[in-house]
């Protein structure tokens, strides 16, 4: 892996974990408004998520571990599992709902994707066709069960 890519890297991923974290804070604070939805579908989604009253702030405390995870470079493949689901919601949601072909939506997936590719090797283990058991240890707890 070369120097370059390393840097670049490094530069994605603390951008990306700065932008959840941002947007984490903005979810459990509410100090920024975004713009509000253009299309009658994209009211009633938001209306539902902000009803509940507890998935805006569940969904920002993950945005905000996933950051800082993100920006400490610290369980990388954790938060990038954690930030999965936001990611094809969010990109669903401007392209499908909102119905924009071109937009910040897209530089989010593309850049969950690069990020994503470069942590391969942690996601081996979660698709493997078979499942390995660990090596059982002795433990003084293993005679009784």
């Amino acid at each position: 892996m070369s120097r370059l890519h390393r840097f670049s890297v490094a530069v994605l991923r603390t951008a990306f974990g700065a932008f959840f974290t941002f947007s984490g804070l903005n979810h459990i604070f509410g100090f920024w408004q975004p713009p509000a939805p253009h299309t009658a579908a994209g009211r009633a989604f938001m209306a539902g998520l902000e009803a509940s009253g507890f998935v805006m702030p569940l969904i920002g405390v993950v945005f905000v571990y996933a950051g800082v995870a993100l920006m400490a470079a610290r369980l990388v493949p954790l938060a990038l599992l954690l930030l999965a689901a936001p990611v094809v919601v969010i990109f669903g949601y401007h392209f499908v709902t909102e119905g924009h072909t071109i937009g910040p939506h897209l530089a989010v997936l593309a850049i969950y994707l690069l990020l994503a590719w470069d942590e391969r090797g942690a996601w081996r283990a979660m698709f493997a066709a078979e499942y390995r058991a660990a090596p059982q240890d002795a433990t003084p707890l293993s005679p009784a069960f």
